[in-house]
């Protein structure tokens, strides 16, 4: 099947009015193509409803979810239950979806209950998305991962699993920003500064070592963390797709510092390291398994343990004109480029085909 002028019904585990990651990113790049993507919104109170967004052929889908307890019913009960809701958002948008396409199996995840034609694809790009994997998985036509934590998963139920890497959404237009501080070197992290994976303690050690560089961070944060009253410690905000980019591009140094000792399934392939990549600036990185080869070749550094993660991060220090090389940085470019979102489509719609 060509991933081109179809209806696609995606199923998103953030809503539309998240900061966009994969979920909106396909949804955006399927459009182009020509397919009229419907961006199903999580559950919630809201009455079913569709509205178009700002993108051409993008439409978000408000609705209320299922009843309580669905999953404890009869299986034969669950099925109609989801046909029918299934039913009422073709009504709902007026149209024969061709494809579902679900990055959330805690919803719509029995796909025998969806007619035989619909070709239903079962795409989980975080660990923590395991609600119904088994049923999701076992049901679905295809299955794609983001880590073969998660492809491991999936094929215990469904052996037409593949591994595709995240998308990196190329960004056309900088927006020009000032970073903080008086230091000549910049250290970069941008991400949800309130995720429990992330080590503040070494990320406070290195700015208590280096009081001459300066430490900036962008990103969500609810409550201040005492690291931020530090004198070459800065925070930038929350940051659009166009400053974020040049937040990148005027860095010395980005940063993946998380509690990798304890978390390294979930942090095997962390969104923003494709976009890390693009910016072709050099990356220093605690364990990440997804990007272990770069680590062999030399294009990234990374820690295998966390105690290891301060005399790595020295390392690189010592010798940032090497790592910051124009040879390296192309390289981290050219990786980003060979991921995009329109290469990642094509790879899936290639393995679609073959399984056909």
């Amino acid at each position: 099947m060509a991933l081109q002028n179809k209806s696609i019904l995606l199923i998103s585990p953030e809503p539309w009015s998240h900061i966009f990651v994969s979920k909106h990113h396909y949804a955006t790049h399927l459009a182009v193509r020509g397919n009229k993507v419907f961006f199903l919104n999580p559950p919630s109170r809201q009455r079913l409803r569709m509205k178009p967004t700002d993108y051409k052929n993008v439409f978000e889908i408000n609705y209320a979810g299922f009843i309580k307890g669905l999953r404890f019913l009869p299986g034969i009960i669950q099925r109609k239950v989801i046909l029918n809701k299934f039913n009422k958002l073709q009504e709902l948008c007026k149209t024969t979806f061709n494809i579902v396409w679900s990055f959330d199996n805690s919803v719509f995840y029995d796909f025998d209950a969806l007619p035989k034609n619909v070709l239903k694809i079962s795409h989980i790009v975080d660990l923590n998305q395991d609600f119904e994997t088994g049923k999701a998985a076992s049901t679905a036509d295809i299955c794609f991962g983001t880590t073969r934590f998660i492809t491991n998963r999936l094929k215990r139920y469904n052996p037409n699993t593949h591994f595709v890497n995240h998308g990196f959404n190329r960004v056309f237009q900088t927006e020009n920003i000032m970073l903080d501080g008086q230091n000549r070197l910049k250290i970069v992290y941008a991400g949800n500064l309130d995720i429990a994976y992330l080590d503040w303690g070494i990320l406070e050690k290195l700015a208590v070592d280096h009081p001459n560089v300066d430490f900036i961070f962008a990103g969500k944060m609810a409550k201040e963390n005492h690291l931020f009253q530090k004198e070459n410690v800065f925070y930038q905000g929350l940051l659009s797709s166009g400053q974020l980019a040049d937040f990148y591009q005027k860095s010395d140094i980005l940063l993946l510092c998380y509690k990798a000792d304890e978390f390294h399934e979930q942090l095997a392939n962390p969104h923003k390291m494709m976009e890390y990549l693009a910016s072709g600036k050099m990356v220093v990185a605690t364990k990440t398994e997804g990007y272990r080869q770069l680590a062999e070749d030399g294009v990234i550094a990374m820690s295998d343990e966390n105690h290891g993660f301060l005399r790595l991060f020295q390392e690189v220090l010592d010798n940032l004109d090497h790592w910051n090389s124009q040879w390296l940085k192309e390289r981290r470019i050219a990786f980003a480029k060979e991921n995009t979102y329109d290469k990642q489509i094509d790879r899936i719609e290639y393995l679609i085909r073959n399984n056909e």
